[in-house]
């Protein structure tokens, strides 16, 4: 009998095959993942200095300003801060990409966390941690 050599051959083809397929169902895991848990989809971005809070929408899903809230937390003690459409720059009830919320925010010390908040869905959008400097 003749040495063919043909089971080496069909060895990597099925092991290219494996991973060829692994690679696959890896991906659709990773990339599948887009919030259909309901949570809100929006780049947001928050600064802040000694006087103004500002939350810049900078892309992502549109937030209704009355499912919108900003919590404030400088010295302890936690503060909600109403957002209403005058301190919204769209000025049309929404939060859309481009609008910016800009307020005074009263607090004190030298940095606070800051939290973004969709009420409806009760999910975070954004949270961070500012330096309050002038």
């Amino acid at each position: 009998m003749a040495d063919r050599a043909q089971s080496e051959v069909v060895g990597v083809v099925i092991l290219i095959g494996v991973v060829v397929t692994m690679v696959g169902i890896v991906s659709v895991v990773i990339f599948a993942d887009t919030g259909a848990d309901g949570s809100v989809l929006a780049d947001v971005t928050v600064e802040a200095n000694a006087t103004h809070l500002r939350v810049v929408h900078m892309g992502g899903e549109n937030i209704a300003v009355s499912d919108f809230g900003v919590v404030l937390d400088g010295t302890g003690d936690e503060v909600r801060v109403p957002v209403d459409s005058a301190n919204v720059s769209g000025g049309d009830g929404r939060f859309d990409p481009g609008d910016r919320f800009v307020r005074t925010h009263g607090l004190e010390g030298d940095r606070a966390r800051i939290v973004v908040v969709h009420s409806d869905e009760n999910a975070v959008v954004a949270e961070t941690t500012v330096t309050l400097d002038g």
